[in-house]
């Protein structure tokens, strides 16, 4: 499965903790399948695990459970546009995703 297809599924799906369960274990999976793009997938990976660690065991409030969702689609959509570009570019985006999740996201 491309990445993009995975990242529409996720955009499509409910904000619910599987989805972001499954966003992160196909994201791991792909980084054995095509380890070029290694880095662009460990980043939303590792962003979608965090939530599932944190909120796993319990109820949500669906406003948070949206604004993860966007913040993850939006980390998505710019791996997806990344992912034709050359090396350089495509590591300048794992780069940019990793700083904007480490500084901007708070809840997860």
């Amino acid at each position: 499965m491309k990445f993009s297809e995975i990242a529409q599924v996720f955009e499509e799906g409910f904000a619910g903790t599987d989805q972001f369960k499954e966003l992160s274990k196909k994201a791991f999976q792909l980084m054995k399948s095509d380890p070029e793009n290694a880095a662009l997938y460990y980043v939303v990976g590792v962003a979608a695990h965090a939530y599932v660690m944190r909120y796993e065991d319990q109820g949500v409030d669906p406003e948070l459970a949206n604004r993860a969702k966007e913040v993850l689609v939006g980390f998505s959509k710019r791996i997806v546009a990344a992912l034709p570009q050359d090396a350089s570019q495509r590591l300048q985006t794992a780069s940019a995703i990793a700083i904007d999740y480490e500084w901007n996201v708070r809840e997860f």
